[in-house]
This record gives C-alpha cells, sequence and structure tokens, in this order.
C-alpha cells in the first residue's frame, strides 16, 4: 500500500470512526435504560437574574463566534504560508478530542444520574408554569418555575408527569428532591398538601 493510500485510509478511520463509537455508545445506553430505567428526576436549573439584558444573555454566544472566526483566519493564514499538513492534522486531532469528549459526557450524565443523593424534603412556591411541546432534544411537559426555600435562586424545571400540568402559580408543595451523583439538583417527586 501507498504511503498516500495509508494516510487517506488512515485519514477516513479517524474522520468517521470516532463519531461511529460515540452513536454506539448512545445506542448502547439507550439500549440499557429501556432494559433497567433510572429513577423519574428531572434537572433543576437557577433561572437568570430578571435584570439580564439581551447583551447578557447572547454575549458568551457572541464570544464563541468570535473566538472561532479568530481561529478559522489564523488556520487559514497558516494553510496559505505552507503548513497545511499541520492544519489538518490539527483538526482531525480536534475532531477525535470533540468525540472522545462527547462519549465522556455520555458516561458523565449516566454515570451522574445513578444513586442519586435524596435531601430532606422542602417547601417550594409555584411562580410559574407553561407548556412545552416534545422536540428533538427532550420529551417536553410543563416548564416549573419555581421558589424552593433554602435556594437564593427560583428554579427552573421541565417535568414530564400530567399532574405537573395542573400546578397553578402561587401554589404550595413538598419537594423531594436529589443532588446528582457529581453535580446538579434533581427533582424525584412531590407532595400537594391535600394528599
Amino acid at each position: 500500500m501507498t504511503t498516500d493510500s495509508a494516510r487517506s485510509q488512515r485519514t477516513a478511520w479517524l474522520l468517521f470512526g470516532p463519531p461511529a463509537l460515540l452513536a454506539a455508545l448512545r445506542a448502547w445506553q439507550q439500549w440499557q435504560a429501556e432494559r433497567a430505567p433510572l429513577p423519574a428526576a428531572w434537572p433543576l436549573t437557577p433561572l437568570p437574574p430578571p435584570q439580564a439584558t439581551a447583551l447578557d444573555l447572547f454575549l458568551p454566544a457572541l464570544v464563541g463566534l468570535a473566538l472561532v472566526a479568530l481561529l478559522a483566519a489564523g488556520l487559514w493564514w497558516l494553510a496559505r504560508r505552507g503548513h497545511g499538513r499541520g492544519v489538518r492534522a490539527g483538526l482531525l486531532g480536534a475532531w477525535v478530542l470533540a468525540c472522545l469528549g462527547g462519549a465522556g459526557a455520555l458516561l458523565l450524565r449516566t454515570h451522574n444520574l445513578q444513586n442519586l443523593q435524596a435531601q430532606p424534603p422542602v417547601q417550594a412556591q409555584v411562580l410559574g408554569s407553561r407548556a412545552v411541546p416534545p422536540s428533538l432534544r427532550g420529551t417536553g411537559g410543563t416548564e416549573l418555575i419555581l421558589r424552593i426555600e433554602g435556594l437564593a435562586q427560583p428554579q427552573q424545571s421541565i417535568i414530564s408527569d400530567p399532574q405537573a400540568a395542573t400546578w397553578r402559580p402561587g401554589q404550595r408543595l413538598q419537594l423531594q428532591w436529589a443532588r446528582g451523583r457529581t453535580h446538579g439538583l434533581y427533582v424525584t417527586g412531590w407532595q400537594l398538601p391535600n394528599d
């Protein structure tokens, strides 16, 4: 085999192998979840502060786009100066690292949801709710804004249980929640005052 064909074959393996392994890992995790489902747990995330402006919300994305544009310009400049082979090798390495990072994130997410650490029940008040339709990113449900005793900021969570759609602003409930094994807070259940 000539060196050019060996290089082409290695490049093809590095381009298509890592995403194929990532897809296989995702399929295996889905199969495992169907065999032994994890307990219901809906993530809680802090609500952005109300004084946040549009610039505050979009600034991280704008900075990211500026950094990508600077990186692309630098790589183009290097390629024009005769370092094309190094640029291609660097991009291929970044691609492999991105796929490995995605696989690591999938494994960390599953590891985090196993053996949740239950916290003592707390009182919570519904501040607002709205229906969220299912999409490619999630199953949908009811997005709730909750004020939870002991937490400084209001929290938001999308709960797919149909009972959550009946909750109205001002309603109080006793919330069962848990900490993830490595990070995050999760709603695991609730009890209404008349239950």
